[in-house]
């Protein structure tokens, strides 16, 4: 028989698992040219109620008898893939996919391997030779040198640490009527005197309970590491308690850094009754040893599932709650754009705001009135259809000046108060400071009003007024603008640094970057009441 390289196989010992399985088992073999060479299916074929079937294509040189494939004689193009499929009892099977290497060489590749010194002969092992022709004739050959040696199927080395290389055994017999040569090379090596072979490691599964739900698919994983110079002995497989079950398992190796492990693992594609509260249990197996781990599947609580569902919603409410959060502007602008018949309000109020500004030549004035008079009204009035009041300029004239503000603002939405450098002088040099203080009587304002002009008066008793509606009356909301630099909190009356701190103060600037006055306008419309929007231009640089 012709030599093969044998790298990995799952031992028979998996029939005594007990569990019904199918295991896919691979095999490699690499053999000379012009010899004979033979595959069997299954070493556990001879038993009963055992049956093989090959997966094979007509090819010159190969012929199937019951479960063993012959070479007669193997010829280069006969390398490739053959498979056959075994079954027991009809339950249990298993898939052998053999990969073939046919080379041109004399003598083949070893596919056995003994230590110098724990042997004393060469055994030629090809009893299937010898069984279809006892009288086949046997020649030897040490690292493809022949050897004077003839017709012994033993080869003496004595335990001699001398005899160490690759020991070939020919074997001419007949077969058919026809006369062919197979091969079998043993390798013979020597040890180091420190040389220790050590067992396999599970390391997953350890005795371990796995929570899973019905109906759903689920993968049991194993991890072992293979035991120093294991010499590809090492294998590993799954077994359950209950036989029924169908363990349809994949293993393979892997190298991390100088260790090899074996990874196997079992897909189960429905999770049923029948597998739970079962002991799975991983084996790993070395002729110096084994280890196995275990892995119990129990069904998931349904509260536990509940608590996760309930985690899960409660999770996407905050997330929900804080992006609403981060995007409360533009989410209530774009609800008033949508909706705006739902969203405007029917509380019989005549103005959505009053505007509120210091009257003057000055130039903190000029800021103020230019910001008043005409970049407001041209947004909130033009384009989005608010309705304002404005100080200076919606007033009758020969209107008493308590009466118009008191009326007015009663029935305002909003009160805007336009801040500019004047509204917070110094209180030592500047009497102004002294009408904007909360403090000031009735009688003591009108002993200032003597003193200051009417536009100071007018807009002083604007803003006290709109306060004292706002802090005391709770009717009315205050929207703080900031038209130029040099505005101070601390200089502020108490109850304008009250609103500053809760409601801080929107900045306008006329010569600020288009964005810069763009999110200006988005968070004055949303401090603003909803109100009907006129036109459908979009706001650009104002």
């Amino acid at each position: 028989m012709s030599a093969f390289y044998f790298r990995w196989v799952l031992l028979p010992a998996l029939w005594i698992a007990g569990s019904q399985m199918h295991i896919t088992n691979r095999r490699e073999y690499t053999i000379s040219a012009g010899l004979a060479f033979m595959l069997k299916c299954n070493e556990d074929s001879e038993m009963q109620n055992v049956s093989v079937s090959w997966s094979l294509d007509n090819i010159t040189g190969i012929n199937i008898r019951g479960n063993e494939l012959w070479f007669l004689p193997a010829e280069l193009s006969h390398s490739g893939f053959y498979s056959c499929l075994s079954s027991k009892n009809g339950s249990d099977t298993w898939t052998t996919i053999f990969d073939v290497f046919v080379e041109n060489k004399t003598c083949p590749c070893a596919n056995r391997e003994d230590e110098a010194t724990s042997i004393k002969d060469i055994e030629c092992l090809l009893p299937h030779i010898f069984e279809i022709d006892p009288q086949a004739q046997v020649t030897w050959r040490n690292n493809c040198l022949p050897l004077n040696v003839t017709n012994s199927k033993v080869f003496p080395i004595n335990r001699s640490r001398d005899m160490v290389g690759l020991y070939t055994c020919f074997v001419r017999f007949t077969f058919g009527g026809r006369n062919y040569t197979a091969a079998q090379t043993t390798k013979i090596y020597s040890r180091a005197e420190d040389y220790v072979v050590t067992k396999p490691e599970i390391i997953y599964p350890k005795n371990e309970t796995h929570k899973v739900t019905l109906g759903e698919s689920y993968t049991l994983k194993c991890k072992a590491l293979a035991g120093k110079n294991d010499n590809d002995e090492t294998y590993i497989y799954w077994s359950s308690d209950n036989h029924a079950l169908n363990l349809d398992f994949d293993s393979r190796i892997v190298k991390e850094g100088n260790r090899t492990y074996l990874l196997s693992a079992v897909d189960i594609p429905e999770v049923t009754e029948e597998y739970l509260d079962t002991n799975f249990t991983c084996i790993v197996q070395h002729p110096a040893g084994s280890d196995f781990g275990r892995v119990v599947l129990i069904q998931a609580s349904q509260n536990e599932r509940y608590y996760w569902i309930g985690f899960g919603l409660v999770a996407l409410l905050i997330l929900l709650c804080a992006v609403a959060f981060l995007f409360r502007v533009d989410l209530v602008l774009a609800y008033r754009t949508l909706c705006p018949s739902a969203a405007v309000s029917s509380d019989g109020k005549s103005y959505d705001a009053y505007v509120s500004y210091l009257h003057g030549d000055q130039h903190s004035s000029s800021s103020a009135m230019t910001f008043a008079l005409d970049f407001l009204p041209a947004v909130l009035e033009d384009l989005y259809g608010y309705k304002l009041f404005i100080s200076g300029r919606d007033e009758l004239p020969g209107e008493a000046v308590h009466d118009v503000i008191a009326d007015r603002m009663s029935r305002s939405r909003r009160l805007i108060i336009v801040l500019t450098s004047q509204s917070c002088v110094s209180p030592q040099t500047d009497a102004t400071k002294s009408l904007l203080s909360d403090k000031l009587t009735t009688s003591e304002l009108q002993l200032e009003e003597a003193k200051t002009s009417y536009d100071q008066i007018w807009a002083v008793y604007e803003q006290r007024v709109g306060l004292y509606d706002a802090l005391v009356k709770q009717g009315l909301k205050v929207i703080l603008v900031q038209v130029e630099d040099g505005v101070e909190e601390a200089l502020l009356p108490e109850s304008l640094q009250y609103i500053s701190r809760t409601k801080g103060v929107l900045k306008w600037r006329q010569s600020a970057s288009d964005r810069v006055n763009r999110s200006f306008w988005k968070y004055m419309r949303y401090r603003m009441p909803p109100a009907k929007r006129r036109k459908s231009q979009e706001l650009t640089v104002l």
